[in-house]
């Protein structure tokens, strides 16, 4: 599999390679020892790419070996000013200077924070992104866009910011149990649904738990977002159709967070979401009944059920109203048009999207049960 780059631009974002393959590591020590000998070198992690990960790194890329370790919490707890605030203390407690590297050594929160972190630091500092979960390798850390939460609503603060590169070494995924496997999935249906049809068919027939068969499958859906990012870097334009799923998936990830026995994954928050899009798609006439079936079908069969009650509709609701595609008061989706086609800022009003989350509501099993009793 060969290296991805973005055609030159005049765009400050979204030009980064994407290093993929058996040689990906072996082109981070060789950036490493061309691009960074003799400069502070800090690699960030959590607890779990603290222990499963980090020996892998250190034994193929022997440049990191003298580098120096910051260790986060796992979770999104972790995309916390508080937190960046204690990163950006250690760093200056190192005496880093611009030409210092910070590598990002895990999945989305570490490569959020740490993008972040970089971003800000002196006003800009290096850093390469090596994830460590699905998620990452498809999504989260291609792209150049870095955040933090800040009062409970998801990504608020950040700023675009390119990586030197993005470094996916998919053997990182053999130490994510199956829950955090699928949760990357999702995004890689999402760019099926919204730009490539092959490859939506692809990843629905893919054995999921086989690293083998998954591979090349992950390398398309990195291409599919680096491609899309390389063109609309500051989601002006194309770049929106990634949001598929999002609007209302990013207010059902701050609501599950408001709850500590409502554990939801980005990814699961992001299938729902997608589910209530695509209904919504039907609903505004953008796309037939059959393909919104098969659509929810899959998603519905591949994510676990997440309970809602009618009375957290409103709460969600105003969740919403901080997303940043926002125009005043109307919500704006991107929809499908068809698999493998969408349409972005499609106005979207509080009663359909409550419309659209009652139609979730009573797809999942125990409702639909719970309505033929009363029946």
């Amino acid at each position: 599999m060969s290296d991805f780059r973005p055609q030159p631009s005049h765009n400050l974002a979204g030009q980064h390679p994407v290093w993929m393959g058996d040689q990906a590591l072996g082109r981070l020590e060789h950036w490493l020892t061309s691009h960074a000998a003799g400069a502070k070198v800090v690699v960030l992690g959590d607890e779990n790419t603290m222990e499963l990960c980090l020996p892998v790194l250190l034994e193929q890329v022997p440049a990191l070996r003298e580098a120096l370790n910051i260790q986060i919490r796992s979770g999104e707890q972790s995309k916390d000013l508080e937190v960046c605030r204690a990163l950006w203390g250690h760093l200056a407690e190192l005496q880093a200077d611009r030409q210092a590297v910070l590598v990002n050594l895990g999945g989305g929160v570490v490569t959020d924070v740490g993008g972040f972190v970089a971003a800000t630091f002196k006003r800009g500092i290096r850093f390469v992104h090596v994830p460590t979960t699905l998620m990452g390798m498809v999504d989260a850390a291609i792209g150049g866009k870095t955040a933090i939460d800040l009062g409970g609503v998801k990504n608020l603060v950040g700023a675009f910011a390119d990586p030197v590169a993005t470094c996916i070494h998919t053997a990182f995924l053999r130490t994510l149990g199956k829950r955090e496997v699928i949760n990357g999935v999702a995004e890689m249906v999402k760019h099926g649904l919204v730009i490539d049809a092959d490859h939506w068919n692809e990843v629905r027939r893919a054995p999921l738990y086989d690293l083998h068969a998954l591979t090349p499958l992950i390398h398309r859906s990195a291409l599919l977002k680096a491609e899309v990012v390389a063109r609309d870097p500051h989601e002006q334009d194309q770049r929106k159709l990634l949001n598929y799923g999002h609007t209302i998936g990013h207010a059902l990830e701050a609501f599950a967070m408001e709850s500590a026995q409502r554990s939801l994954l980005h990814g699961e928050a992001v299938a729902i979401g997608m589910v209530c899009a695509t209904w919504l798609s039907w609903r505004l006439g953008l796309l037939d009944r059959d393909r919104m079936n098969a659509v929810e079908e899959h998603l519905m069969g591949l994510f676990p059920a997440f309970h809602l009650q009618e009375t957290d509709t409103h709460r969600i609701t105003e969740l919403m109203r901080h997303d940043k595609k926002n125009r005043g008061d109307e919500f704006r989706f991107t929809l499908l048009t068809g698999i493998g086609s969408a349409r972005t800022d499609v106005p979207v009003s509080a009663a359909q999207v409550a419309e659209a989350l009652e139609h979730y509501r009573l797809l999942l099993p125990d409702v639909r049960l719970r309505h033929h009793t009363q029946a």
